[in-house]
C-alpha cells in the first residue's frame, strides 16, 4: 500500500534541499565577507605604514629651505589628503566588519532553518516507518485471520461435508 503521506515527504524533502543551497549560499557569502574584512584590514595596515613613510618622506623634501606661505598650504593640504584617505579606508575596514556580522548572522539563520527543515523531514520518516510497520503487523494479522478461518472440506460416501468433529466418529477420511 502506497503511504499517504507521500506528498509531504516530497514537500520536506525538497525543503530540506532548498535550504541546504540557501545554507551553502549564505556560507559561501559569509566567506566572502571574512575575505573582505581580512583585505581591508591588511590594506588599511599597509596604508598606515606608507603614511607614516610617505609623511616622513615628505617633512624631509622640505627640510632647510625656504618656502612660500601657498608652498606651505599645499604641503598641509597633501597631509590632510593622506590623513582623510586613511580615515576613508579605516571607513571601509568598519563598514567590511559590519558585513561580516551580517553575514554572520545570516549563515546562522540558514544553518537554523536547514536545521529545523532536516528536523521536520526525519519526523516523516519515522512517521512513514512506523506506519509501514504497523501495516505489516495487519497485513500478517490477516494473513493468520484468514489461516485461521480455512477449514477443510471432508468427504463422506460421495457426501461434501462441512466439518467434520474430533469425537464424530461416522466420518472418513477423504480418499483418493
Amino acid at each position: 500500500m502506497l503511504y499517504p503521506l507521500t506528498g509531504l515527504m516530497k514537500i520536506r524533502d525538497f525543503r530540506v534541499g532548498a535550504a541546504r543551497k540557501a545554507m551553502q549560499a549564505a556560507e559561501t557569502r559569509l566567506r566572502a565577507a571574512q575575505a573582505e574584512r581580512l583585505a581591508r584590514e591588511r590594506e588599511l595596515e599597509r596604508y598606515r605604514v606608507w603614511r607614516k613613510e610617505e609623511v616622513e618622506r615628505r617633512y624631509q623634501s622640505i627640510m632647510g629651505r625656504a618656502m612660500s606661505q601657498e608652498e606651505i598650504e599645499a604641503f598641509k593640504a597633501g597631509l590632510s589628503a593622506l590623513t582623510d584617505e586613511e580615515l576613508a579606508r579605516e571607513e571601509a575596514l568598519r563598514e567590511a566588519g559590519r558585513a561580516l556580522e551580517e553575514a554572520r548572522k545570516n549563515a546562522q539563520a540558514a544553518r537554523d532553518n536547514w536545521l529545523l527543515a532536516n528536523k521536520e523531514y526525519e519526523k516523516i520518516i519515522c512517521h512513514r516507518d512506523d506506519w509501514q510497520k504497523t501495516q505489516n503487523a495487519n497485513i500478517s494479522r490477516q494473513e493468520d485471520l484468514e489461516q485461521e478461518e480455512f477449514k477443510p472440506l471432508l468427504f463422506k460416501a460421495g457426501e461434501m461435508l462441512d466439518e467434520i468433529s474430533p469425537d464424530d466418529d461416522s466420518a472418513e477420511a477423504p480418499t483418493h
